[in-house]
């Protein structure tokens, strides 16, 4: 599986209430991800922690909570506890991806090269921007574009995948580690049953840019 497009019944009016939640927080919150080439927000994690990587820090593996941000957004965090978390296992860090117009994503691994063709499942609901401007790098390096119709999904982290630039800004609600796609009995139902799925073939070399320097280092120091 390399794309998956889920059924849980987030509406177009869930979205936009979600955006605007999102959209209010002050731009101080932010921290730039020079790897992807974005903008991300810390949502949810151990010890509610804002910021970028660092070395050290650790936000997978304790209690989680609500970055302060977040901790306003009852809508969102509604509809997370009551659409997403019940199928995850563990629960995963939630981050918010923003994209200005007309700028992309780089192509990116969103993990390490030896967890290639492991559990590596991240779950996306797009809140804003153009949908099929999401494409994997296939066998051949060809890009290969996802539809435009499906909002909300999962994809393999382990697939090289990129955003080209839109003429929205992108603003991506995101969940992956420590949740990798663990098959519950709700998620395996919730696959079983998607509304659309892709499979692209991998392709046999990857360049060294696609893998985030920070984990070579974390790899460097253990």
């Amino acid at each position: 599986m390399t794309f998956t497009a889920l059924d849980l019944n987030i509406t177009d009016e869930d979205r936009k209430a979600m955006y605007n939640e999102v959209m209010s927080v002050d731009d101080n919150y932010w921290h730039y991800n020079e790897f992807r080439g974005c903008k991300m927000l810390p949502v949810f994690n151990a010890e509610g922690q804002l910021g970028g990587q660092a070395e050290g820090k650790n936000t997978k593996h304790g209690e989680f909570s609500y970055t302060e941000p977040a901790q306003t957004w009852t809508f969102t965090q509604k509809l997370l506890k009551e659409k997403v978390f019940p199928w995850m296992e563990p629960v995963g860090r939630v981050t918010i991806l923003r994209t200005p117009v007309g700028y992309g994503l780089n192509v990116h691994l969103d993990s390490k090269v030896d967890e290639i063709g492991t559990l590596q499942h991240k779950f996306r609901i797009v809140l804003n921007g153009n949908v099929d401007k999401l494409y994997f790098i296939d066998k051949k390096h060809n890009k290969v574009y996802i539809p435009e119709n499906y909002t909300t999904y999962v994809l393999d982290g382990s697939h090289p995948h990129a955003l080209e630039p839109g003429t929205e800004e992108k603003v991506t609600l995101c969940i992956g580690a420590p949740w990798t796609g663990q098959p519950t009995e709700k998620y395996v139902d919730l696959i079983n049953n998607s509304l659309y799925t892709m499979k692209v073939s991998r392709p046999d070399n990857l360049k060294e840019n696609w893998t985030d320097p920070f984990w070579k280092m974390e790899t460097v120091n253990v």
